[in-house]
C-alpha cells in the first residue's frame, strides 16, 4: 500500500470530485423539492390550525347539544378533526430539505391518514358542518394536487437521484474496502514480525536440543531409549499380536459383568495393556503372573465362555499358549538388560538434569511451532481477504466511473483513480 496514503484520503478526494459532478445536475433539483416541501408543510400547518379551531368549537357544541343527529355529527367533525391534527403533527416534524422520495412518502401518509379519517366521518357530519366539511375537503384536495405534482417531480428526476444515490452507495462501500485493506495489511506485518521472531527462537531451541544430544551420556541414554522402543514393537506386533485387543476386550466384558475373571488376572492384564514392556520386565522369570492369566483366558475361550469365533479363537489359543510355554522370556531378560542400563545411565544428577533440560525445550519448541503455523493461517486467510476486496474496491471504482461518464460526462479524474488502485497493491 502506498506510503502515507490513507482510505481518509480517498474518502475526501471521492466526496469532492462526486459532489463537483454531481450538485450542478442536483440543485435544480433541491430547489423544486425544497418549494415543494415548503408548500406541503404551509399546508399541513393550515390543516392542523384549522383542524384544532373545530376541536375546540366541537367541544363546546356537544356540551349544550339535544338534538341527536346534530351531536353526531359534532362528535365525528372533532374525531376527525383530531385524527388528522396528529397526522399533520407528524408530517410537520419532516424537513423541507428532504429527498423528493422521502417527501412523496410523507404526503402519502398524511393524505392517507387525513382522506381515510374524513371518509369514515363525512356520513355522521350529514348536513351539519357544511362549511368545516367544505374547507376540509378543499384542503385534502389541495395537498392531493401537491402530492401530485410530487409524483411527477420525482418520476422525471428518478434517474439523476438514483445515480446519485448509486454512486455514493459505491463510494461508501469503496472506502469501507480500502479501510479494512489497511488494517489487514497493518495485521500482515505484525504476524510477518511474530512469525520471524518465532522461526528465530525456534533455530535458538533447536541448537540447544543439538548441544545436548552431542552429549555421550545422553546419546547413550538415546540408545537404551530407541532399543527399548523397538523392544515394545517387537513385543506388541510380534510376539503379543492379537493378545492386546483381546485383554482390552476382556477388560470391558468384566467391567459390563459379562464375564467373570478373577480380581488379580484383571489387574495383571491391566498392567500389560497400559505399560506391557515396563510389567513384562518387572515380573519375575518366566512371567508367572502373566502365565496364569492367560491360562485364565484360555479355559474362556476354550470353554466358550469368551466366544470369539472358530478362527480367530484358534490364532488366539495358539499365541496363548507359546506364550505360556515361554516364548517371552528372550525379550524379557533384553527388556530387564534395556531397563537396567537406562537406570544406570540416568543415575548421574548431570543427565538427568540434560534429560529434564531436554524435555522442556522440545515442549517448548512443539509449542513455538504451534504457534507459527496458526499465525501462518491467519497469514494466508488475510491474503485470501486481502485479494477479494481488492477486487471489490477495483470493481466499485470502475462502476463509479461508468455511472459518472454515461450521466455526467464526467470519469473517475486519473490521479485520484491511481491513488485508490495505490491503495490495493
Amino acid at each position: 500500500m502506498k506510503e502515507g496514503k490513507k482510505a481518509a484520503d480517498v474518502e475526501k478526494a471521492l466526496q469532492h470530485w462526486t459532489s463537483s459532478v454531481i450538485d450542478p445536475q442536483l440543485k435544480p433539483v433541491q430547489a423544486k423539492t425544497r418549494q415543494l416541501a415548503e408548500a406541503a408543510l404551509s399546508l399541513a400547518s393550515s390543516l392542523e390550525s384549522r383542524c384544532r379551531e373545530f376541536i375546540r368549537n366541537t367541544k363546546y357544541d356537544m356540551s349544550g347539544l339535544g338534538d341527536s343527529r346534530r351531536l353526531r355529527a359534532a362528535m365525528a367533525l372533532n374525531r376527525v378533526s383530531g385524527e388528522i391534527v396528529t397526522a399533520s403533527g407528524d408530517f410537520l416534524k419532516s424537513s423541507p430539505n428532504e429527498s423528493i422520495s422521502k417527501l412523496e412518502t410523507s404526503i402519502t401518509r398524511l393524505l392517507r391518514a387525513a382522506g381515510s379519517s374524513y371518509n369514515e366521518s363525512v356520513k355522521a357530519m350529514a348536513s351539519h358542518y357544511a362549511s368545516e366539511r367544505g374547507w376540509l375537503r378543499a384542503e385534502i384536495e389541495g395537498l392531493q394536487r401537491i402530492n401530485h405534482q410530487t409524483s411527477q417531480f420525482r418520476t422525471r428526476t428518478r434517474d439523476i437521484t438514483s445515480i446519485r444515490d448509486q454512486i455514493q452507495e459505491r463510494s461508501k462501500t469503496l472506502v469501507e474496502n480500502l479501510t479494512t485493506l489497511q488494517n489487514l495489511e497493518n495485521s500482515h506485518v505484525q504476524l510477518e514480525k511474530e512469525i520471524h521472531q518465532l522461526a528465530y527462537n525456534e533455530g535458538s531451541l533447536l541448537e540447544a536440543i543439538e548441544r545436548i544430544e552431542s552429549n555421550s551420556e545422553i546419546r547413550a541414554l538415546n540408545a537404551k531409549e530407541s532399543e527399548l522402543k523397538a523392544l515394545r514393537k517387537r513385543l506388541l506386533n510380534e510376539e503379543m499380536s492379537r493378545l492386546g485387543g483381546l485383554f482390552t476386550k476382556v477388560l470391558s466384558l468384566h467391567q459390563r459383568g459379562e464375564v467373570h475373571i478373577h480380581l488379580q488376572a484383571i489387574e495383571v492384564l491391566t498392567r500389560y495393556v497400559k505399560t506391557p514392556l515396563t510389567t513384562l520386565a518387572k515380573e519375575s522369570d518366566g512371567y508367572p503372573e502373566l502365565t496364569d492369566s492367560l491360562e485364565g483366558v484360555c479355559e474362556s475361550i476354550e470353554s466358550n465362555r469368551l466366544p470369539l469365533g472358530e478362527k480367530k479363537a484358534r490364532k488366539t489359543l495358539e499365541r496363548a499358549k507359546r506364550i505360556i510355554n515361554g516364548s517371552l522370556r528372550p525379550i524379557q531378560k533384553e527388556a530387564r538388560e534395556a531397563f537396567a542400563a537406562r537406570s544406570q545411565i540416568l543415575r548421574s544428577p548431570k543427565v538427568r538434569k540434560l534429560r529434564s533440560q531436554r524435555s522442556d525445550l522440545r515442549a517448548e519448541y512443539t509449542r513455538s511451532r504451534a504457534s507459527k503455523q496458526s499465525l501462518e493461517s491467519k497469514m494466508k486467510s488475510i491474503a485470501e481477504e486481502a485479494s477479494s476486496l481488492k477486487a471489490q474496491a477495483k470493481t466499485h471504482l470502475d462502476t463509479i466511473d461508468e455511472l459518472a461518464m454515461k450521466n455526467f460526462n464526467k470519469g473517475v479524474p486519473r490521479e485520484l483513480r491511481e491513488e485508490v488502485l495505490s491503495l490495493t497493491h
